[in-house]
Formats: structure tokens, sequence, C-alpha cells
């Protein structure tokens, strides 16, 4: 079981407006989700012009499955609606998640990786095929790539849940460094094969130029896994104290989440070969695992996902500042992506 915590400042003049707004336009909905409604406290027990008060509403869900089930809900209009008419009322407000002491998640972090540094430069990118044009993109794509000056290693490979991602297939493009990929896309190959194969058989095209914040490699050799690339972007209006808070929380992810066994966060920039109609990114954060059950399982079911990083981008938890349109795309690779670029600094 899973308590539900929600902490509000209320004015004392708004109390009973909030109330009867929880009851009248939330609750039900909630249960329809799978929160259940168990209590309602407020301290201090008295109202008084001078201060607020805090209201505590306790829900429950009954286990992780079911907390994801209630969380891919809580962005309909109807509840994105209801929290701003709350949040005109109150100061303040936070969810938080609670379970028993004894529970696994509470076990010590995993020891840190050794700091790493990056060589060479990657592009990655989300293509997303018109449809009926899958194997075509493909097959041009992979017969191209060989004749591009410059490049490193390249990995085409198709989204497992392509309506998730931002595209349906994920295309990192590895080069000696960024002057390369320039003089790449000058080429013959890029000029006469690949961008009118992007222009022809792609909706949209979200291609991304990387900085590095951080990252780990845990399995250097690793091979035959699957890579997840998600692109975030953050809320207009949060501080640079905010993002950099959000990357400091990513890169902890590994330290609880052991099967995440190379991981790599950077700053996004679009590059001149992106052409989607949408706001920019401002992070790619990748990662691989040895299969898609550690993926699936694991790192899903895991409280620091949930239960901590999960309140960047729930627009319930009070603290959101990350935009609910993402990209998570998924796929298998032969090689590690990762691997092949991140490198113990001083190597």
């Amino acid at each position: 079981m899973i308590t539900v915590q929600d902490h509000l400042i209320v004015p004392a003049a708004h109390l009973d407006a909030v109330r009867r707004l929880f009851a009248a336009q939330y609750q039900e909905g909630a249960a329809a989700r799978g929160l259940v409604f168990r209590s309602a406290q407020v301290s201090p027990p008295v109202l008084t012009a001078e201060c607020p008060v805090s209201l505590w509403l306790q829900w429950e869900v009954a286990d992780v499955g079911a907390w994801w089930a209630m969380r891919a809900q809580s962005s309909t209009p109807q509840v994105l609606a209801f929290w701003a008419e709350i949040d005109a009322l109150v100061e303040s407000r936070e969810r938080h998640y609670l379970q028993d002491c004894d529970s696994r998640a509470l076990a010590p972090a995993l020891s840190a990786e050794a700091p790493v540094a990056t060589h060479g430069y990657r592009e990655t990118a989300q293509l997303l095929a018109k449809e009926g044009h899958l194997d075509a993109l493909e097959s041009v794509l992979q017969d191209a790539v060989a004749a591009l000056p410059g490049l490193r290693a390249s990995a085409l490979s198709r989204n497992f849940a392509p309506e998730y991602a931002a595209g349906h297939f994920t295309w990192d493009l590895q080069y000696t460094d960024e002057n390369a990929a320039r003089l790449a896309r000058q080429s013959d190959a890029w000029q006469h094969q690949i961008a009118p194969a992007l222009a022809d058989h792609c909706e949209a095209v979200h291609a991304l130029a990387m900085e590095t914040v951080g990252g780990g490699i845990r399995d250097a050799g690793m091979a035959g896994g699957v890579k997840r690339t998600a692109f975030f972007r953050v809320l207009a209006g949060q501080s640079d104290e905010t993002a950099a808070r959000f990357e400091r929380d990513l890169l902890a992810m590994p330290l609880h989440i052991g099967e995440i066994r190379n991981w790599r966060l950077s700053r996004a920039r679009a590059t001149d070969w992106h052409q989607a109609d949408v706001a920019a990114w401002t992070w790619v954060w990748e990662q691989e695992f040895d299969s898609l059950d550690g993926l699936t399982g694991p790192y899903m079911a895991h409280s620091h996902h949930w239960a901590y990083i999960d309140r960047w981008f729930d627009p319930e938890s009070g603290a959101q500042a990350i935009d609910l349109h993402l990209s998570h795309a998924f796929c298998a690779f032969a090689d590690s992506v990762l691997a092949a670029e991140l490198v113990p600094e001083g190597v």
C-alpha cells in the first residue's frame, strides 16, 4: 500500500472553499483512478485571520502498478483545471508518497562510479516516419551512412513503443568532433541520399547535439541490450538553480537503480538538420539496460523513480518543473553507444 499525502498551505478564509472543491470536483474522479480518500486534517486546528493553516489530505493507492495507472491519468484537462482552481486559493501545495519504514527501497545507495569524460561528438535523433515509409527510410539510411566522412559509428534502431516517443527510430551518429559532423552533412552521401530520404519519408526529425552534464559506465563491454533515450524540456519561468537540481536528481538515479548499466545526461540544442515544429528540447537523458525487463521492471518500480524523480513531471505534485510532453524512446542495440564515448577521466 502507498499513502499519498497532500500538504496545502491555505489562507483561513479559503479553507472551506478548498475542501468543497476537493469533495465536488476531485474525490470521485480520484477514486476512479485508484486514488482512495482516507482523511483530512488541519494544523493548527483553529482558524485565525493572522496565519494560514496546513491542510493534510491522505489518500491510498494499492501498489506501484496502481500508482502508475493513477499517474497516467493525472494530466487530463479536468485534473489540470481542478489544480488551477486550487492554486488560485492556496499559498502552496506539495504531494508526498509514504511507505512502511521496512521498504526495500530504503536500502543504501550503490557505490558511485568513477567520473567520466566524453570522447568525440555525437548527435541523436528521433525520426517520425510517414505512414507506410518505415522500410524505405530504414533502407536508405543504413546504406548511405557507410559513405559519410568522419563518421565513427552509426546506430539506427526501431523504437519498441513509438507511441511514447517523438519518432519511430532512434538514430545515433558518432563523429570525431563537431566539425566532422558539419563536413559529413556537406558530403554527397548526405546531400543526395540522406537529406532527400529524411524529407521524403519523415513527418518530423528531432535531431539534437549534446553537451554532456554527467554520465557513468558500469559495463564497458555491453552488447545486445536496450537503450532508452528521453527528451525533456524545462517549463518556462524555471530558474537555473531549479534546472541544476533536476540534473542532479537524474544523475543520482543510477545510484539507486542498479539495472541502469550505462548512462549519460546532456543539455540539448537543435542541429541544422532538425525539422520538428515543437518547442526546443532542453535535455537528452540516455540509459542502457541489459534487457527490456530492466527498464519496464525494476526501473519503473523503484521508488526513487515514481516517488522522487516523477514529481518533477507531475502536475499534481506541486513541484512540477518539466513539461509533460516528453519523448520516451527505447530500442535494442548491438553494441553499447554510451560505452564507445564515455571513458574514465584522465584516460
